[in-house]
């Protein structure tokens, strides 16, 4: 016996656990890798299986710990239905199914560094619905997160840009964020005390139930993918870290802190995206990359921090 009382620990972790910080590293991190389990994933099935197969057998998963919350709230999620079912689509079904296919054409790095504007999406949403003034600052960090995301898809070209050679991929990933960022700014309509276990659920299971009519035309005709080790592992990776951790950890960070907090870690998933590429993938990580990384960083830092500085002084 050491006479250190054993709740203790425990009720410190649990204490961490309800920082909004650490659980936005955590879900970003997990999505981080989701980039580049995904690519690896191309080598065996289409992105929509793999969007597909993740939502199922995540709420294959989560099933059991969750029902009993889901069932409680049952009466809120009826009266709000068509708001859930439109978070559902933009998250569960949209998001994640246009990443995948994306993938298809365009890099791990890639991905990450679109995902990176998701603060300025959301700071923009909440601009236009009248939630948030913008100051001069703020609108030039937003100019200059659109300059370096088009850095980035035009791969440091103009001539691409001009001679719309742009890469679909992008393209579909930008739809993506855009999606998700709105998503983020709805999830503010939420009550705290809603139980994110049994939320989660829900959206999962609607949201699954969107992708399917594009998964049954997906496999027609063809054969699907084999369930082997690998396979195995790609399947388990994303539907436990970037769905069921990820999701829950974003959800409840939101809830307690924001959506513009959220968005601003949304910044790290370009981090490790691209340092996981680099590692696993041998993706190059070029000049416009990082051009384009430091531009919308830079917007990010004149909207947020530099523009509330701003804000202070001018009220004084």
């Amino acid at each position: 016996m050491t006479g250190l009382p054993t709740g203790v620990p425990r009720s410190r972790a649990r204490r961490w656990f309800e920082l909004p910080a650490v659980l936005l590293v955590l879900a970003t991190l997990f999505w981080g890798g989701n980039a580049v389990v995904g690519k690896l994933a191309l080598n065996y099935m289409s992105g929509i299986e793999l969007s597909f197969w993740r939502w199922v057998l995540a709420f294959v998963i989560l099933l059991p710990f969750a029902w009993r919350p889901c069932l409680r709230d049952l009466g809120y999620y009826r009266r709000h239905r068509w708001l859930l079912l439109f978070l559902a689509l933009l998250s569960v079904s949209l998001y994640n199914s246009l990443q995948y296919v994306a993938l298809q054409w365009t890099s791990a790095i890639n991905v990450g560094v679109v995902s990176a504007t998701m603060p300025l999406e959301v700071f923009l949403l909440t601009w236009l619905l009248g939630q948030e003034r913008a100051n001069w600052l703020q609108k030039l960090g937003l100019l200059l997160a659109l300059l370096g995301v088009g850095w980035v898809v035009a791969r440091g070209q103009l001539q691409v840009l001009t001679g719309l050679q742009l890469n679909p991929g992008d393209l579909l990933m930008l739809t993506a964020v855009f999606g998700f960022a709105i998503y983020s700014v709805l999830m503010r309509k939420l009550p705290r005390e809603l139980d994110k276990l049994g939320l989660l659920l829900l959206l999962i299971f609607i949201g699954s139930i969107g992708i399917l009519p594009f998964y049954l035309w997906d496999i027609s005709g063809r054969e699907t993918f084999t369930l082997n080790t690998d396979t195995a592992l790609i399947l388990g990776y994303v539907a436990i870290f970037p769905s069921l951790l990820s999701y829950y950890f974003w959800n409840k960070a939101v809830l307690l802190g924001g959506a513009n907090q959220a968005g601003l870690f949304t910044n790290l998933i370009s981090v490790f995206a691209s340092l996981l590429a680099v590692i696993f993938l041998g993706e190059a990580f070029r000049s416009y990359h990082v051009i384009g990384m430091t531009t919308i960083f830079l917007a990010i830092l004149l909207a947020t921090y530099v523009s509330k500085w701003y804000s202070l002084r001018q009220s004084r």
